[in-house]
This record gives C-alpha cells, sequence and structure tokens, in this order.
C-alpha cells in the first residue's frame, strides 16, 4: 500500500493492555481528514504492584495534546482509570460518556488517586527508593473538568468529519457501547463499533439498562472475556447459585457463623443486595444484620440513589429500608463490626481481596471453620482472592506477611460475571457479520482469544459471510 493510499485510511492502534489481557483499555482511531480519538483510557490492574504501576506510568504512544476528543465507554477503572494522567500530561480535548455516569466519575477516580498514593508509597518503602503517584487529586479535578455528559440513542455531531453515538451495553449502571461516524475525504461514511464491556444476557442485571446490539457497521471492536465455553455460564448455574447462597448463609448462621461475600463496590454490591432481599425478605424469622461495609461503596450507593428512575429506585428503596441492612459510615463502626462475633452477612470491597476492608474481615473469618465466604466475581490470577479459590488446600493464607489459618468454608458462584458469556459472544459478532462488518477486531481477553477468533471465524464461514477476524496484540494497526 503506497504512504498516499494509507493517509487516506482510518488507522485503529491497540495502545492498551486490553490489546492482550482484559485489563486497561486504550485504543485510538486516527482520521484521514486529522481527528484523533480515543476510546477509554484505563488503568492497567494486576496483584503484581510493581508491574502495574510500571506499565501505568508508560509514555502514551501519541501526544495527549493532539486528541480531538475522548469516548469512555463506562465506569469501571480499567476502562477510565487513567483519564486523569491524560490530562496531567496535556489533553485538553472534551471527554464523553453517558450523561447519568458523570456523577460517579469523581468518586471512583478519588478513590483511585488515594490507592495511587497508597500504592507508590508501598513501593517506595518495599524498593527503598522514590516512587511518586501515578496521579494525585489535584489530576483528578482537572481531569472532571473536561467531562460532557450525552444521551445514548443519538449521533452527535463532534466535528464536520466525525459522529458520535453511544447505546445500551447492558454491562453495569450506565455502560453503552459507542459508535464512530467517519467521513472520508471522498465522502464516504465508515461506522466503526466499540464494544466497552458488553452485559450478560443471560441473567437478570438489576439496575442495569438492557443490552442493545449494533446492527451494522464496517468494523467493530469487542471484547471477548468469556472467549472459551468452559468459563461460561449456563442459565441454570444461576438457580444453583441462588440455592446456593440460600443454604450457605442459612446453615452457617445457625452454626453461629459469619459470612463474608467479598464484592466490586460499583454495581457488584446493589446486585448482592437484590440477591439478598428477593431470598430473604418475605422470611419474619430473618434477623441477620446484612452490613454494606465499603466507603466507596457507601458513596456509589448515594449516587445510584439520585441517579436511578423509575422502578429501579423505588426498588433499591425497599432494599435499604429492609429491617436487616446496616450501612457503615466511620472508621469505628467499621472497627466494631470486625471485632463483632455475632454472625452477620459483610459486603465489603474489594472483591478480589487484594486490598479494601474486606481483607480486615477476611483476617477475622479464615480462622474460624464456622464462617463461609461466598466469592462473586473475577478474580485476577495471583490475587488473594484467585489463591483462596484456587488453591483451597492450603493450610493457611499469607495476608500482609502474617499466616492465617484457613479453615473457614469457601464457595464460589459461577453466575455473576457482568460480561457476555461464551455463546451470546459468538452470536452477537455472528450478526454482525452477517449484516455487512468487514472486520472485528478481538480485545480484553487472556488466555483463548485465538480459539474464539477460530470459532468465531467457523461461525461466520458457515453463513457464507467472508469477515475478516483479527485477534489484535499491542503491535496491531487497523487500516480501513
Amino acid at each position: 500500500m503506497s504512504a498516499i493510499a494509507k493517509k487516506q485510511k482510518i488507522h485503529i492502534r491497540f495502545l492498551g493492555r486490553s490489546s492482550t489481557e482484559v485489563t486497561g483499555s486504550l485504543i485510538l482511531v486516527e482520521c484521514p481528514t486529522g481527528e484523533k480519538i480515543l476510546l477509554d483510557c484505563g488503568l492497567y490492574q494486576d496483584a503484581n504492584l510493581l508491574k502495574s504501576y510500571k506499565i501505568n506510568k508508560e509514555k502514551f504512544d501519541f501526544k495527549p495534546s493532539e486528541l480531538t476528543f475522548v469516548a469512555i465507554s463506562h465506569l469501571n477503572i480499567d476502562h477510565l482509570g487513567l483519564i486523569p494522567r491524560l490530562y496531567a500530561e496535556g489533553a485538553t480535548c472534551p471527554a464523553y460518556m453517558y450523561y447519568p455516569n458523570i456523577e460517579f466519575v469523581p468518586i471512583m477516580l478519588e478513590d483511585s488517586a488515594k490507592i495511587m498514593e497508597r500504592d507508590a508509597l508501598t513501593l517506595s518503602r518495599r524498593y527503598k527508593k522514590d516512587y511518586s503517584p501515578i496521579y494525585d487529586q489535584t489530576d483528578v479535578d482537572n481531569a472532571v473538568s473536561y467531562l460532557r455528559g450525552c444521551d445514548k440513542d443519538r449521533i452527535i455531531q463532534i466535528t464536520e468529519n466525525v459522529g458520535l453515538k453511544f447505546i445500551s451495553a447492558g454491562h453495569i449502571f450506565g455502560s453503552t457501547q459507542i459508535l464512530l461516524y467517519i467521513k472520508s475525504p471522498s465522502g464516504h461514511m465508515n461506522v466503526i463499533g466499540y464494544s466497552g464491556d458488553i452485559g450478560n444476557i443471560i441473567f437478570e442485571q438489576p439496575f442495569v439498562d438492557d443490552f442493545e446490539p449494533v446492527i451494522k457497521c464496517h468494523t467493530f471492536i469487542g471484547e471477548c472475556t468469556y472467549n472459551t465455553p468452559l468459563r461460561s455460564a449456563k442459565r441454570d448455574d444461576r438457580l444453583k447459585d441462588l440455592q446456593l447462597i440460600e443454604t450457605v448463609v442459612r446453615q452457617t448462621i445457625e452454626n453461629g457463623g459469619s459470612v463474608l461475600l467479598p464484592c466490586f463496590a460499583l454495581n457488584r454490591i446493589e446486585t448482592i443486595l437484590y440477591v439478598l432481599w428477593t431470598i430473604f425478605h418475605n422470611d419474619k424469622n430473618f434477623n441477620t444484620p446484612i452490613i454494606i461495609d465499603s466507603p466507596l461503596a457507601v458513596k456509589l450507593l448515594d449516587c445510584f440513589m439520585q441517579n436511578l428512575e423509575g422502578d429501579d429506585v423505588e426498588l433499591l428503596n425497599k432494599i435499604l429500608e429492609w429491617k436487616n441492612i446496616k450501612i457503615i459510615r466511620t472508621v469505628e463502626e467499621s472497627q466494631l463490626c470486625v471485632e463483632d462475633i455475632n454472625p452477620k452477612i459483610v459486603l465489603s470491597s474489594s472483591g478480589m481481596l487484594n486490598q479494601g476492608r474486606s481483607v480486615l474481615y477476611l483476617k477475622k473469618f479464615l480462622p474460624n471453620a464456622k464462617n463461609s465466604i461466598i466469592l462473586c466475581g473475577y478474580m485476577a490470577e495471583g490475587s488473594l482472592g484467585w489463591k483462596i479459590k484456587n488453591l483451597p488446600s492450603q493450610k493457611t493464607i499469607t495476608i500482609d506477611n502474617k499466616a492465617y489459618p484457613n479453615r473457614c468454608n469457601i464457595y464460589s458462584l459461577r453466575s455473576f460475571s457482568s460480561h457476555m458469556q461464551y455463546e451470546q459472544l459468538i452470536n452477537y459478532y455472528t450478526n454482525l457479520a452477517n449484516n455487512g462488518c468487514q472486520n472485528i477486531c478481538l480485545v480484553h481477553a487472556d488466555e483463548g482469544k485465538l480459539e474464539f477468533k477460530n470459532a468465531l471465524e467457523a461461525n461466520i464461514r458457515r453463513i457464507g459471510k467472508t469477515t475478516k477476524v483479527i485477534a489484535v496484540n499491542k503491535d496491531t494497526v487497523t487500516r480501513i
């Protein structure tokens, strides 16, 4: 291809670690008319603190000051958590997202900045050299000033040549897919779709808008987190999980123990609250307190109440007014609750047990065979939650350099992933191909992506289409 021909193409560059892993989403779209668009700007999150720090401090492969705009798919930190650094390093463009998300962003990024500061101190002590935080609260305040809220389901004309549209992804509250409408110098309109994270359509997702499929586009950038049938949940897994929750809770409480449910602070705590309310609220003899102990989760709960509408806000109000619910709002209350030996159910973050107040409860719960831990979310390999889930025969668990007896009961739920599962992903992307999509670029996956690519290609060939499926890596440049 000649240099002139290349200049007339749209270039899609997969710069974040989501090109090869399930974290750190950052994709650059360069238009032949000069616009440079960033799709997401997420933190890399790994159990290895130093590795995460180094990756998140890497020099951007573009000049932030040259960006035309940023489009943010949703609130997860691995999709927006690097925004403060982007603006600290020279970006001055607007950052667009679906408008109900706007109030959540300062809360999420403030919490992230505190973690950045704590991690930098930990690394400085551990390696005897100065590590500065990746960003601080000043950077957060600066970045938030560039946020712009948009409606869903309508095209917003950003420049003469580029339009932007958000449609529901069904993943978490406010999550969206992104469509770019890019006009070439010749007047041809290219449509690029980006999934962000797309939702689990098999199971009920309270407080989340229904998934809306992209129907037609020329190129689609699609997540494939659940890229093997073995990792995917089936419809009857939810029923089994609900039965497991009820059985474990009732037996544990009857035996005088307590239950810890480590949860992601954003959306997962609301989901688990809904499940517990559905199972137990009509049981007049069920008096066990359900504790919400996470400063971030509590702030987000308050934000949910301000941004939910209609039946959703009425439902969440009913749940929070349930006599069993107790929300912890002070450090002193939390300390007393951790030390309290009376039976209770605790919802606390972080979901992977790598930090936060859930770790404090874990230290208390692990040595007691009467207690139970129910794991209900993704666990990054090497994280404390991953070790507890995947190495159950360990006699001790080391937390903060101290060994704790591993005597409590450990359970894992299968059906609470908020990501679209394998078969539904295959069907979704096959339908895109059937409707004329020319390129499907697979991101947000670790092992299994090549096998998923092959399975998707075979499915597409069966319907007589020739759509190109690309398992991208960090060096991939797609030209359209």
